[in-house]
């Protein structure tokens, strides 16, 4: 049985930026559109509605949730992106930003002292002029006494990845070619300061009350552990392995490297190692999932390693979905927004192999709207073998499952 598709236009949000308000605060790959959140809940959520995103990332749900008047729960397993999220959602006194933002400026241009952290290959990713210039931000940061140090750090970290070597548009690290490096110029100060004063008037014209989330820095698997009610779920799980899709863990590193010491949710940098796909005993109930194995019997006709990756992927996908779908109270919403990849060229319907788990676990589908994601920032093309030089275009639709718990 496969469930219906309907497609929608409107939903494709074309022409409307994804990265606006506070949401330029840092990019992060793979985001929920923030007015697909706010369609999501204007369709599902009631007066009183508590809404969980298990899958939080940069806090894109979370903050359209607070600007709406709502609570919210985010869970997720990556420090640096519950930074992000937490400094989108922080109700900020003008008065006392714009103080923060003064002496930092005031202070990165008098200081003659540098903090360096270790960092693997330093030398290789930063020039030492950019080095010493971070590092000078970075003992500011350390020593000083600010009312809103998670922005500043997380503008501070933007700065990092912009002025490494890496290439641009990449998640993963890719270092740029040695004729462009002798051409970099060391800009840190200048792009430092000039983000915060970008941010200020971006929080200067988004300056509206926020409910802010409470930020859970832990597997959504363990959700049963908290006693939490919610009776909305809007969240946009991992599309596969991140070996093979999205890195999140190396997108993160070159800020988490400046920043992972003086911040308080701090963890050593195995994010992608701890990634959903870890786990390697099978769920029970996993096997009965029909759509889902006979996607995996065309991937093993391919290649079998991959096709286990595949099955460990999907594997904990169950064990979360079943764990936050058993805490959704009668007639709750649970709304995945996930994308179909491709593996060896064959294309994995994520959809319907989550509408049929999500049946499993007791809910009704109320519907699977696709829309474009012609905007939403993911690589053009990815290495579905995981082979360097094998290409194949990545997912340009995106499919929103809508269940209600029954």
């Amino acid at each position: 049985m496969l469930y219906e598709q309907t497609y929608s236009k409107f939903l494709s949000f074309k022409g409307e930026p994804l990265r606006q308000g506070r949401q330029k605060i840092h990019p992060y790959p793979a985001m929920l559109h923030p007015l697909l959140v706010d369609y999501l809940i204007d369709q599902y959520a009631n007066k009183n509605s508590v809404i969980l995103d298990p899958f939080s990332g940069s806090g894109v749900s979370l903050l359209q949730s607070g600007l709406k008047g709502y609570p919210s729960y985010g869970f997720d397993i990556n420090p640096f992106a519950l930074l992000i999220s937490k400094a989108k959602t922080t109700n900020y006194d003008l008065e006392l930003l714009e103080k923060d933002i003064k002496e930092i400026q005031s202070e990165i241009k008098k200081c003659e002292k540098v903090d360096i952290p270790e960092i693997k290959n330093i030398d290789y990713w930063y020039s030492q002029s950019v080095q010493n210039s971070l590092g000078r931000i970075r003992y500011c940061l350390k020593h000083g006494s600010y009312h809103y140090p998670e922005l500043l750090k997380t503008c501070f970290a933007l700065v990092c990845r912009d002025q490494s070597y890496t290439r641009k548009g990449e998640f993963k690290r890719y270092r740029i070619k040695a004729d462009k490096i002798e051409k970099r110029k060391d800009e840190v100060m200048r792009r430092f300061c000039n983000h915060l004063e970008t941010i200020l008037e971006v929080i200067k014209e988004s300056d509206k009350e926020i409910l802010s989330p409470r930020h859970f820095f832990d597997t959504s698997e363990n959700i049963g552990q908290y006693h939490l009610e919610y009776d909305l779920i809007i969240t946009s799980p991992p599309y596969g392995d991140s070996h093979t899709t999205v890195a999140y863990g190396e997108f993160s590193s070159f800020g988490l490297e400046w920043v992972n010491d003086c911040i308080n949710i701090s963890s050593e940098y195995r994010i992608d190692k701890q990634s959903v796909g870890r786990k390697r005993s099978i769920a029970k109930g996993l096997l009965e999932n029909k759509i889902l194995n006979d996607t995996l019997e065309l991937i093993k006709h391919q290649d079998e390693s991959r096709s286990i990756e595949v099955l460990y992927f999907f594997n904990e996908y169950l064990i979360i979905l079943e764990n936050v779908l058993n805490q959704l109270p009668k007639n709750g919403i649970a709304c995945y927004v996930v994308g179909n990849r491709r593996v060896k060229g064959i294309e994995i319907p994520t959809d319907q192999i989550t509408a049929e788990m999500m049946e499993k676990c007791g809910m009704s589908i109320k519907e699977i709207l696709v829309r474009d994601i012609s905007n939403k920032v993911m690589p053009s093309k990815n290495s579905p073998s995981n082979r360097v030089g094998e290409k194949d275009k990545t997912m340009s639709f995106e499919y929103i499952v809508v269940g209600n718990k029954e």
